[in-house]
């Protein structure tokens, strides 16, 4: 698409902004996504358009709703516009995507996906000053503390969001509810349970958080405390429940106010937080440097190594490897030990021993042998770990070309990983759906939030370093060398000596 095509456009939803303002007064109107992620080069004739209306602070669910109807007419409106000037042949089609949110979601950076710091860290046009800013103004200041109540947040956010999904024909994304036995949608009603369970101070039998025989009569109790400005929802949810009256369907406003409903509930829950047991207080390293510290751990794991040592018995490799990476790894002033494949580097957190591979922060690696190199001076210790492939997941079609790739030498890197993550310690995704923070499983698409491990696996043969922050091999200057060296040893050679002589001419690292 031309440059011109997408000032149109941008010009177009300024445009639209200003009435939208003028109207209702939101706090904000924000254009995110591929319209103008670099310039808006990967916005094509089947890219979506992606709003952000941050809504003013109204703090009752109705009011909420009926504020909301009016952003409708103006969505609706804006589809049409925007149709006419991409010259999108099929009306039917959904062009405009918006999320509205309240200042509380914004302040707790809280995402209907579970996207991390969506509002704090994305890039946003402000189309009120049409200037590009990272991040909305206070996002994340006041994270939300309870599991749940942040849960019922992220519902309510989604169910705006499928409301205002009208396209240029009027046709609703949020379809009338009709089920025959359901009194409400399955999410209102388990997301109500959530509300309930929180209430009654989560002493609820297991699972009954999502409980939708508990959650159908939580809604009941919250439309009968609004029952003076509700009264034909209370009967059309009381028909749905069994009353006397005909069964009728729940129309889009009727979903939206019932997950308004919800929200103002669980928030009520929030502002009262069960009081939580402070983090303990991680040890300080009392000033001793980097390269101090990993001396003291490389001579508990490797006593008496002088030159280079090498070791390829499993057992004697987990057994030193849990000596030199034990806890404490992080310190409250300071990380000191180190991973590093040249440009490619970060401070070790965690380190765990599994069946059959080791666990060095979320990678997965099967340790075929390491080498504990001690040159002269301590500042100089570092430890090679060369690792062979794990088997791939499964839930990447291309990884085995990939590897084939790796083993021709015609792919851009030495090696080859998988990036996943577990959920609920079975269920596996891509990373792609773990960012998204949404899965499908078990047939329902349902959030991953709080619930997903992240992990990385080597499925070919990788090798690294491991040594103090502060060790000389990890000047920045040396990266490119240093990479070249262990790619080097990926194919047979043997570079310790020359990795170990590079470090004592290199002054100290950068960590």
């Amino acid at each position: 698409m031309s440059n011109k095509q997408i000032a149109d456009v941008k010009a177009l939803l300024q445009a639209w902004a200003r009435v939208v303002s003028a109207d209702i007064g939101p706090s904000g109107i924000y254009c995110f996504g591929s319209l103008i992620y670099q310039d808006g080069a990967q916005f094509n004739d089947a890219s979506d358009v992606d709003l952000l209306v941050a809504m003013p602070e109204i703090p009752d669910g109705i009011a909420r709703a009926d504020w909301l109807e009016r952003l409708l007419e103006h969505k609706l409106r804006l589809e049409d516009d925007l149709g006419k000037l991409l010259r999108r042949p099929d009306r039917s089609t959904l062009i405009c995507s918006v999320v509205a949110v309240t200042p509380l979601e914004i302040a707790a950076d809280l995402h209907k996906a579970g996207s991390p710091a969506f509002f704090s860290q994305n890039a946003f046009l402000n189309l009120d000053t049409g200037t590009i800013e990272v991040g909305i103004a206070g996002a994340g200041a006041q994270p939300i503390t309870e599991r749940l109540v942040g849960e019922c947040v992220k519902f309510t956010q989604n169910c705006r969001n499928q409301y205002l999904g009208v396209n240029a024909l009027g046709d609703e994304l949020l379809k009338p509810f009709a089920h025959a036995t359901d009194a409400a949608p399955k999410q209102c009603m388990r997301h109500a349970a959530m509300v309930r369970f929180l209430e009654d101070d989560g002493d609820g039998d297991p699972g009954a958080e999502y409980d939708v025989d508990i959650g159908a009569n939580r809604l009941t109790v919250l439309l009968d405390e609004r029952r003076r400005q509700l009264g034909d929802l209370v009967v059309r949810y009381g028909s749905r429940r069994g009353g006397r009256i005909a069964r009728t369907e729940l129309s889009s406003k009727d979903q939206l106010l019932l997950s308004e409903l919800v929200f103002d509930a669980a928030v009520r829950v929030e502002a009262k937080p069960a009081p939580t047991k402070a983090a303990p207080k991680k040890p300080s390293t009392n000033g001793a440097h980097s390269t101090v510290i990993f001396a003291e751990r490389f001579v508990s794991a490797f006593p008496g190594v002088r030159g280079v040592e090498w070791f390829d018995d499993d057992k004697a490799i987990r057994m030193r490897l849990s000596r030199l990476l034990a806890e404490p790894l992080e310190f409250e002033d300071s990380t000191p030990i180190w991973w590093s494949r040249g440009g490619s580097n970060l401070h070790i957190s965690h380190y765990e021993e599994r069946d059959g591979f080791v666990m060095i922060n979320h990678d997965e690696m099967k340790v075929r042998r390491v080498a504990a190199v001690s040159r002269g001076s301590y500042k100089y210790n570092f430890v090679y770990v060369e690792v062979d492939p794990l088997p791939p997941t499964g839930i990447y079609e291309t990884t085995h070309e990939r590897i084939a790739e790796v083993e021709r030498g015609d792919s851009p890197f030495p090696y080859y990983w998988e990036e996943y993550a577990i959920v609920d310690g079975e269920h596996l995704v891509n990373r792609s759906v773990y960012d998204d923070g949404n899965a499908l499983i078990r047939g329902e698409l349902q959030s991953i939030a709080g619930r997903a491990e992240l992990r990385g696996r080597f499925v070919t043969p990788y090798n690294f370093i491991i040594a103090a922050g502060g060790a000389s091999i990890f000047d920045a200057d040396y990266d490119q060398q240093l990479e070249e060296h262990l790619n080097a040893m990926l194919k047979g050679e043997d570079r310790l000596e020359a990795i170990a002589l590079d470090g004592t001419r290199l002054p100290t690292g950068r960590f």
